[in-house]
This record gives structure tokens, sequence and C-alpha cells, in this order.
């Protein structure tokens, strides 16, 4: 029964929920939690692949997700990577499908994905937990949210060289494959409506999680005031949305999609993908009816299923706003650090990546978004100096 833990959890129709521990449930004994990350993204980024790392981080989530049909699973994406939790029936399928994508990383883009599995009751016996939650982000879309400590838990773990190493898939084998049904990356960057897009996350510092939670809801509220409804704030909106045929952009996609095929299943894709685009331009441009799709509404439909803020027990959020509320949001957040109330990371840029995961054009179609030039990655790497400069 507990396969669909998460199918049958209450949705709650606010963001806000995500600092209300009572809306929270325990993950079940029997689950596990797959974290997966890009080792030295920081390497990658300043090359200049930001994007190629923020597909393979989407490719996991992709690969777990098309193993079944029947359930419903909580996932986040991080930027540089992502997270899952799964009941213990898909254990041995998803392992396969997540050697395939860390072969798929190095060989095709020459990265490591660090990735492992993490039994729930590993993480309870040192004193964490992981709490799940979700809400309404879209008529479609509906994100989770964890609490509880165990998310980041389970993340460092991986990390850690000789702690981790019977949780983590340190080799990689040629005989695993995964199905990448659905990835999509085609769109040009979006550009910032008001000046500037920014990459936040912010972790709370309290005794306990109850006093984070009341820091996370302070925090959120302040976000709020500074950067108004979310209409107004959005990193993605429907006329900064625009396709392109750049072969050097779609090579990201054509390297996951066609990985382990020969040259005329490659020629195949990258023909494809481009007929798919110019008919999709078409469609929209003109507003057509196709198929029972309402094509003049599918850019409005990628704006309300993205998943522009969320939390995993580190509050994480791409916002679209001007310089002054950028600085005035620094201001409140470094007093909160002053006062050892938190740590957290802004990257500035001026657009929004997109990478997209579509089960159907309907509406059944999810959008992970991150700043441009760094994002997620880089706002992290800021946290964790304040992190280790506070000796925590």
């Amino acid at each position: 029964m507990s396969d669909h833990f998460y199918s049958r959890l209450p949705v709650y129709d606010d963001f806000s929920v995500v600092s209300d521990l009572s809306k929270y449930s325990n993950l079940p004994d029997d689950w596990y939690i797959i974290a997966a990350d890009i080792e030295d993204s920081t390497t990658a980024i300043q090359a200049g692949h930001y994007k190629s790392v923020n597909i393979i981080g989407v490719s996991v989530i992709t690969a777990v997700r098309n193993l079944t049909s029947s359930l419903e699973l909580p996932y986040m994406f991080g930027g540089d990577g992502a997270t899952l939790c799964i009941p213990f029936g898909l254990i041995e399928d998803a392992k396969e499908a997540l050697l395939a994508t860390k072969l798929m990383a190095k060989n095709q883009f020459n990265l490591n994905l660090r990735v492992g599995i993490v039994p729930i009751d590993v993480v309870r016996k040192k004193g964490r937990d992981v709490l799940v939650s979700r809400y309404r982000v879209s008529e479609y879309y509906v994100q989770v949210a964890f609490a509880g400590g165990g998310i980041e838990y389970a993340e460092n773990l991986i990390k850690d060289k000789n702690k981790g190493s019977q949780y983590r898939f340190d080799e990689i084998e040629s005989e695993v494959k995964a199905d990448y049904s659905g990835l999509e990356c085609r769109w040009e960057r979006v550009p910032s409506q008001h000046g500037e897009t920014i990459a936040l996350i912010v972790k709370a510092l309290a005794p306990t999680i109850e006093q984070e939670a009341k820091i996370y809801d302070e925090i959120i509220s302040m976000i709020h005031q500074i950067y108004g409804e979310d209409k107004s704030c959005q990193p993605v909106y429907a006329k900064g949305l625009m396709l392109t045929i750049n072969s050097e952009k779609l090579s990201d996609e054509l390297k996951t999609k066609t990985f382990n095929q020969g040259f005329f299943k490659r020629l195949l894709y990258k023909l494809k993908s481009r007929l798919e685009i110019v008919i999709g331009w078409v469609l929209m441009s003109f507003k057509l009816n196709v198929s029972g799709i309402p094509w003049g509404q599918y850019k409005k439909d990628i704006v309300s299923n993205t998943d522009f803020k969320k939390f995993d027990g580190v509050l994480r959020e791409v916002i679209s706003g001007t310089t002054k509320q950028r600085e005035k949001l620094n201001q409140y957040l470094n007093k909160k650090h002053i006062l050892d109330e938190c740590v957290y990371g802004i990257h500035v840029s001026n657009s929004a990546l997109v990478t997209c995961m579509v089960d159907d054009r309907l509406g059944d179609h999810y959008h992970f978004v991150d700043a441009s030039d760094g994002g997620y990655a880089l706002a992290a790497m800021q946290m964790k100096l304040q992190i280790k400069k506070a000796g925590l």
C-alpha cells in the first residue's frame, strides 16, 4: 500500500504551506532517497556548460519517472542534480537507470554524475527525517515539498567519499539502459522582464525544525513583499519563450536522447526534432487547434507548469526583478545571517534557462527553470562559503 503513498497525500493550494509542518507526512519506512549531482559542476559552469549540467539533472528525474506509469513519485530539480523518493519495488530498475545516466553524462558530456540511493532508516538513525507534502502549482502540476533535514543528509552522505561508498554507485557499467522519453531542451534563454533574474538559495538555522519553519515563513513572506505576486516576478513568461533551431543549443538534447545509438538514428532524431520545432512554431504562432491541443495556449501552460520556487528543507527560488529589489532582499537576508538565523546565496543573471519534461502536449508537461550562467549551483557555492565561515 505504501507504493501509492505520495499520490494519496492531500494537495494544498499555496506555496506558503511549505513552512507549516502540520501539512507534512513521514516518508514510509520502505521508501528510499535518490540523490544525484554533478561533481565539480562549478568547473563545467565556468567553461560555459551550464545547460549541459541542467539537462543531466533533469535526465535523472526523467529516467526514474519513466520506470513506472502507475506510481506518482516525488522529485525535485536542483540545478546541477536532482532528488527523488521511490518505494522498495523500484530499487533495482532505478539503479540501472541511474547507472545508465551516469554513463551517459560521462561519455556524452565528460561530466561525473555522483549518484546513490539511501534507505530512509539510515536517515532516521541520524536523527533526521524526510517529511513530504505537496502543493498545486497549476491544473496539471503538483509539486513536492520536503522537510525534516533528511534530504540534505542523504545528499551529503552520497558526496562523502568514505561514509557514502555503500550507498553511492561509483562503478560505470556499459550494459545498462535508461529511457529519457519526454526530455526536451528547445527554448532560447528567457530574458528577464525587469532587468535581472536571480537564483536564490536560503537555509534557515535553528535548533529545531519547528524554529526553522518559523524563519522560513518570515523569509517567504518578505520575498513576497519585495517582489510582489507570482505573475510579476516569474522568470518565465509567454512573450519571452522563443524556440530555437540552433544546432549548438539543441546539442544537449540530441546527446542525451540518442546516447548509445548509431549515426543514422542520431541523424533521424536531429531531423525529427527540428521538424517538430518548426511545426510547433507554426501551430503556436497561428494559435491553431490540432488533435485537441489549443496551441495558442501552450506557452501560457509552460509558464503555469514551471517550478520557479520550491522547498526541500532549503528554500530555492528563481525570480525576475530589479536590481533595487534584489539589493533590498540581500540586505534583509544579510541581517538574518548576522543574527545566525540563515545562510544564503544569490546568483545574478539576466535570463532564465528552461529544461522540459513532456508527458503530453495537452497539459502534462513540466518545466524546470534555473537562472542562466550558474544559477542554483553558484548560489549554493556562495551559501557553502557562509557555512564554512560560520564553522557550521
